[in-house]
C-alpha cells in the first residue's frame, strides 16, 4: 500500500508500515527524529497523493532525489527521480512532488493532529478565557481537512478531545497496555473503512489498574520539561505494530 502518516515526526508508525513492505511516508512541520522517508512541510501538499521528489532518506543519502536502489529494485524505495517512467510531477511552494500515474492516491492515512487545542484536559484554558478560542477553531478545521481527505482508508488518532462532540464519537478507544506496554493513556481512534484494532498483548488488570507511567494519583509521571510534549505524543511501538499488521 501507499501509506501517509500525517503529523508524525517520531517515525514510529511510518517505520512499522515500511517494515512490512509498504510505501510509507511521514509528514510534519518538524524534522523526523528517525532517519527515513519524511516530508517536512504542510500535509496539505500531500493529501491528494503527492510525495516529495527531493528529500534525505536511507536510500537517498545525498538528498538530491536520486534513490540508490531504484535501478535494481524500485519497490524498496519511492524516491521519485525526475527521469523515472510512469511518474507525474507538480510543484508546490517551490518543491517538486511526484506520484505514480498508475497509483496516484494514498491507500491509507494514519493522522495524529496536534491535540494542544483539542484535548478535553486542556480546554479549561479556552473556557476560562486564557487563550484565543480561534486556536481551537483552527485545530478543528485541520481535523476536518484530514477526515475529508481523498483517501479510501483513514485513521485519526487523538486523546479524549472535543472531536467527539464537534464531529462524532470515536470508533474505538484503546490503551497501550492492550499492546504489551505497562502504561495507561486513553487513545481515541476515528476510523474510515478500517476495523477496530484487536489487542495483541493485553496485560493483566483493567482501566483502574495503576500502570508504570502513572503516579499514585493516576497522573502521568513525566515532570515538566522542554520535550515533555514530544515524549507524551509519540505512538507506542506495540500500537504502531498492530496498525501495520491489522490495517494492511
Amino acid at each position: 500500500m501507499r501509506v501517509l502518516i500525517a503529523c508524525e515526526y517520531s517515525g514510529v508508525v511510518r517505520d512499522a508500515f515500511r517494515a512490512r513492505g509498504h510505501e510509507a511516508l511521514s509528514c510534519d512541520l518538524l524534522p523526523t527524529d528517525a532517519l527515513g522517508l519524511h516530508y517536512q512541510g504542510p500535509v496539505e501538499h500531500l493529501l491528494d497523493g503527492w510525495a516529495p521528489v527531493q528529500y534525505t532518506a536511507d536510500c537517498d543519502p545525498e538528498g538530491d532525489g536520486w534513490c540508490q536502489t531504484t535501478d535494481t529494485d524500485p519497490s524498496d524505495c519511492f524516491c521519485y527521480g525526475p527521469t523515472q517512467d510512469g511518474i507525474e510531477y507538480t510543484e508546490r511552494d517551490g518543491v517538486l512532488f511526484g506520484r505514480p500515474s498508475a497509483h496516484p492516491y494514498w491507500d491509507l492515512m494514519v493522522a495524529h493532529p496536534p491535540c494542544t487545542y483539542l484535548s478535553v484536559s486542556g480546554m479549561h484554558w479556552t473556557t476560562r478565557g486564557l487563550r484565543d478560542p480561534q486556536l481551537t477553531e483552527d485545530a478543528m478545521a485541520f481535523v476536518q481537512l484530514l477526515m475529508g481527505a481523498p483517501i479510501k482508508k483513514i485513521a485519526l488518532e487523538n486523546p479524549v478531545s472535543i472531536i467527539s462532540t464537534r464531529v462524532r464519537k470515536p470508533d474505538q478507544i484503546i490503551q497501550p497496555w492492550w499492546f504489551g506496554h505497562d502504561a495507561s493513556k486513553k487513545t481515541c481512534l476515528w476510523l474510515k473503512n478500517l476495523p477496530p484494532l484487536v489487542p495483541t498483548d493485553k496485560l493483566p488488570g483493567d482501566n483502574k489498574t495503576r500502570r508504570a507511567n502513572q503516579t499514585p494519583s493516576g497522573q502521568n509521571k513525566l515532570g515538566p520539561s522542554a520535550d515533555r510534549w514530544k515524549l507524551r505524543s509519540a505512538t507506542y511501538q506495540g500500537i504502531a505494530d498492530a496498525m501495520a499488521a491489522q490495517w494492511n
